[in-house]
């Protein structure tokens, strides 16, 4: 029913047209849904791949076991018509391999995807990449602590920078150790997950995650995955990482002067350093020069 043909059913029937375009906008509203109930069943397939249990276990989403509210739940997380969707985040992760077998690209989706919902609630400066220079060596000075005793101050000192960070558990089937991005112009983001359950894992992803921000382009989305494939990138994102955690100059003496290690050598380095032991054993385990076995009680575990 047109706007006209109501005008002519008011004339006819002394009702106004009002009325019989309600009638109309309740009919089309029917079909649609029609149509959009047949989606939803279509949809259904989407759910094999996404662990929606877990993420309704840490209130990401509304638990249920109906398929159905599962996929119209999943659509309002990812704020689409239809989860068939291909937003620009998805694009850019769609080439993201890892060499793990049970890796899920929905899963992971799901994980960026609540950074994303997370880091749009929080207030923060515009990003700004002189002061996130600036605040590097500051988040650096906190390093002689655990990452989650520092992991207020390390917020504060990254939002004054324009940059959200987030830390998470892992989810399981990402294989993700951290993650970096432009959100907006304006806002930046670091996600962070506990899968390496260690501390000094933690600290090395945060600087890793951070030289993105830096030096690499701010149209990617960086993806710290294990197991994934090294770029010259990726190379250079580690070497960044490492040299602000221990200067390469100062830890090539370290070894040079020291064949055997202790715990008293490697405390009272880290003393000088002003950085967590643990720190020191994950690096000196990493280049083979202890064993993977060696001083891991000096190590912060998650």
């Amino acid at each position: 029913i047109t706007t006209a043909t109501a005008l002519k059913l008011e004339y006819v029937f002394n009702v106004p047209a009002t009325f019989w375009l309600n009638l109309e906008s309740n009919y089309q509203a029917s079909l649609e849904r029609e149509k959009d109930e047949k989606a939803i069943l279509e949809e259904e397939k989407y759910l094999t791949h996404i662990p929606y249990a877990e993420m309704a276990k840490r209130n990401w989403l509304e638990p249920t076991r109906d398929q159905r509210e599962k996929v119209i739940n999943l659509r309002k997380f990812f704020a689409v018509a239809s989860l068939g969707f291909d937003t620009e985040l998805r694009k850019k992760l769609a080439f993201r391999k890892s060499n793990n077998d049970n890796f899920s690209f929905e899963s992971l989706y799901c994980f960026l995807r609540y950074g994303e919902i997370e880091a749009n609630k929080e207030e923060c400066q515009k990003f700004d990449i002189d002061k996130l220079k600036t605040n590097v060596d500051k988040i650096r000075k906190l390093a002689n602590k655990a990452f989650l005793e520092q992991l207020k101050k390390i917020k504060e000192l990254l939002k004054e920078c324009g940059v959200v960070l987030i830390y998470e558990r892992h989810l399981p089937n990402t294989y993700v150790n951290g993650v970096s991005y432009k959100i907006t112009p304006d806002k930046a983001i670091i996600m962070i997950s506990d899968r390496g359950k260690k501390d000094d894992i933690l600290w090395f992803t945060l600087f890793h995650e951070i030289a993105h921000l830096l030096k690499h382009s701010k149209k990617e989305v960086f993806v710290d995955l294990e197991n994934s494939e090294t770029t010259d990138i990726e190379l250079e994102a580690d070497e960044y990482s490492r040299n602000i955690l221990i200067q390469d100059s100062v830890y090539k003496n370290f070894i040079a002067k020291n064949s055997i290690y202790t715990e008293k050598i490697i405390k009272d380095f880290a003393k000088d350093n002003n950085i967590e032991p643990g720190i020191v054993v994950g690096r000196l385990q990493k280049d083979e020069i202890i064993k993977w076995s060696d001083f891991n009680n000096l190590i912060v575990r998650i």
